[in-house]
């Protein structure tokens, strides 16, 4: 486990071994102890970490096959995470995909990309609309047909620590209070 601060937000990276309900506990334990939770309101369940009553805190999480990471702001400003392995081959052919799911504009950038470019601009893309997912609270099927470039309300930033062979991207708000 390794917990980092920057200016911004304070971060969490976990190993995600086979005991699930293990990291889930570790999760909560670290959290309930950052944010100083000791009427224990932060849980972590099937879901992810969310909060019992009101709490004026971000809060987002994203996780792989091995790893969660979990993304708080103290002073209560909306954050959006997605996480992907570095290496993360789409089962379908990405140009395929950027049509199906993505703005056309967008999809016409990525289909005008060779190989290697094409699959990492397609990967950057979706960790980028995941996380807006996650920030706005609309949902996946909300975020994909987005063209981010009209987004002018929404930031990204990668992580300040990044484990090897991971790919991450945080979502805020340009102005604070979303």
């Amino acid at each position: 486990m390794r917990v980092f601060r920057t200016t911004r937000y304070s971060a969490a990276w976990f190993p995600c071994g086979p005991d699930r309900n293990a990291t889930r506990l570790l999760i909560q334990t670290t959290l309930r102890e950052a944010l100083g939770d000791p009427d224990g309101r932060l849980e972590v369940d099937r879901e992810g970490p969310h909060w019992r009553g009101k709490l004026e805190i971000g809060l987002s999480y994203a996780h792989d096959e091995d790893s969660v990471f979990v993304v708080w702001t103290p002073e209560g400003r909306p954050v959006g995470v997605d996480l992907e392995p570095a290496n993360r081959l789409p089962k379908r052919p990405v140009e395929e995909l950027a049509a199906r799911f993505f703005h056309e504009s967008e999809s016409r950038t990525i289909s005008s990309l060779s190989g290697s470019h094409r699959v990492s601009a397609f990967l950057e893309l979706w960790l980028k609309k995941e996380a807006v997912a996650k920030l706005t609270r609309k949902g996946l099927v909300h975020s994909l047909p987005l063209q981010l470039d009209a987004c002018s309300g929404i930031e990204f930033e990668e992580p300040a620590l990044l484990p090897r062979g991971k790919r991450a991207v945080l979502a805020f708000f340009k102005n604070p209070t979303g």
